[in-house]
């Protein structure tokens, strides 16, 4: 099975549409009618959720009418929020569930017309080369098995000068399972910040600024584990062992097996 595949079977439920309304409806929201911030944690599936999202906003600067690509985008939240702020967002996903649903929730926000999402791989996207300012990766490298070609393709669709922001959980694959993103290691593609920079180089770019977030990763730890099975959070895809699926990431964490490290990159001028 490739990568693309392990993805689609570990995040495909058939019923997430279903279930993000449900918890929408039950926390008293309209879902044909809402604000971005009205799906809390449910589609910021990265550690420290929506909190890193902007602070990974934050650290890129990205002006108003910025052209971005969201790699593994998912049902679009940090592309929502990126909008929010003024750019214009293009996300990639393999998952048609998620793109669906992105898609139907960007409408409802009033965005459709500052997210598109589509149903294509990062790896080949399609897209026209260097249509786009800036790229995002937020916790899909450890779904990767090959992260050169992606990373290839994200190089040849930015512009000169254009940024890439990488924020993974980087160090050994070696971990107790389940985590969030895997059930088993055989589907898990944890690699070191070494590697990433290698991959990253060799695509083209310069590697700029490494960041770690561990510290506020665990300081939101006690509040995203006490959130647990509610649900408008990661629960919504993750299913009934999402507690412990976070327990066993927050652990290696702590234990520094994996570090959240933000990645910045740029394409040469």
């Amino acid at each position: 099975m490739s990568d693309t595949e392990e993805t689609i079977v570990h995040y495909a439920s058939g019923n997430v549409r279903e279930a993000m309304f449900a918890a929408l409806r039950a926390a008293g929201h309209d879902p044909a009618r809402l604000r971005a911030e009205d799906t809390n944690e449910a589609d910021h599936l990265h550690l420290g959720g929506k909190h890193t999202t902007a602070w990974i906003a934050d650290t890129l600067a990205l002006d108003d009418g910025a052209r971005l690509l969201d790699v593994g985008s998912g049902m679009g939240g940090p592309a929502r929020y990126f909008a929010g702020r003024g750019a214009t967002v293009t996300g990639v996903d393999v998952t048609a569930e998620f793109v669906d649903l992105a898609t139907e929730l960007n409408r409802a926000c009033g965005l459709d017309g500052a997210v598109t999402m589509l149903n294509r791989s990062g790896q080949d996207t399609g897209l026209p080369e260097g249509s786009f300012d800036a790229a995002l990766m937020l916790h899909v490298g450890m779904n990767i098995a090959d992260k050169a070609p992606v990373f290839a393709e994200v190089f040849r669709l930015l512009r000169p000068g254009g940024v890439f922001g990488v924020y993974d959980l980087m160090g050994t694959n070696e971990l107790t399972f389940p985590m969030p993103w895997a059930i088993t290691w055989e589907s898990s593609h944890v690699e070191s910040e070494t590697a990433y920079r290698g991959y990253l180089e060799g695509a083209g770019f310069d590697v700029q600024r490494s960041m770690e977030h561990r510290d506020e990763v665990l300081a939101r730890a006690a509040l995203m584990l006490q959130q647990g099975g509610a649900p408008l959070s990661g629960a919504l895809i993750l299913g009934e062992d999402v507690v412990l699926r976070r327990q066993h990431s927050i652990e290696a964490v702590r234990d520094r097996q994996v570090t959240p490290t933000l990645l910045i990159s740029r394409k040469p001028e």
